[in-house]
């Protein structure tokens, strides 16, 4: 199955969990007909891939310090030509952002949709990036090496509002969570 393939797929398997707008925004970027998958796509704009990652004992969420937006997210980012899914372009984010590598992914669908604006920067234009957000379990707590990033930690899942991670984070714990209570 092509990239392409596997972010329709995804889209289309995904339950909206309250945030219905972005979903809407993922729907109408495929019926598009463009490829979506690629990063040069600005009009509207793209898809990328993150992971919302539970430590190995499931009571803290995988954060990184965003080096050029200075705010805590989960790991993520562009996906690439040759990404063979959405699942692996998340898993390769995961591991250059956190040295984390070992992990389980938790459920069939993703944990979340976000869509967001992106404003202009360098020779790019203002775009969007619909991200789409896989849950995984780590097999280890031991974060590093970064280099990619300010900073990589475990945050409790009750803490999270204290990192000042966005209702679309908070959205996508929440589903991380939902699909473990679930297993």
């Amino acid at each position: 199955m092509s990239l392409s393939l596997d972010i329709a797929a995804c889209v289309e398997g995904y339950q909206p969990f309250g945030d219905e707008a972005s979903y809407v925004i993922a729907i109408d970027a495929l019926a598009s007909g463009r490829d979506m998958a690629v990063r040069s796509e600005f009009d509207p704009g793209h898809f990328t891939a993150s992971g919302f990652v539970a430590s190995p004992d499931r009571l803290s969420l995988l954060l990184i310090e965003h080096a050029k937006l200075g705010r805590w997210l989960q790991p993520g980012g562009h996906m690439e030509l040759g990404d063979p899914s959405v699942e692996e372009a998340a898993r390769r984010e995961i591991a250059e952002e956190t040295g984390i590598a070992s992990l389980s992914r938790v459920g069939t669908t993703l944990v979340r949709i976000d869509a967001h604006e992106i404003p202009p920067h360098g020779g790019e234009p203002g775009h969007i990036h619909i991200d789409l957000g896989i849950g995984f379990i780590s097999h280890t707590a031991e974060i590093g090496p970064i280099d990619e990033v300010l900073d990589a930690r475990w945050v409790p899942f009750d803490e999270l509002a204290w990192f000042g991670l966005d209702p679309a984070g908070i959205g996508g714990a929440e589903g991380l969570l939902r699909l473990i209570d679930g297993e």
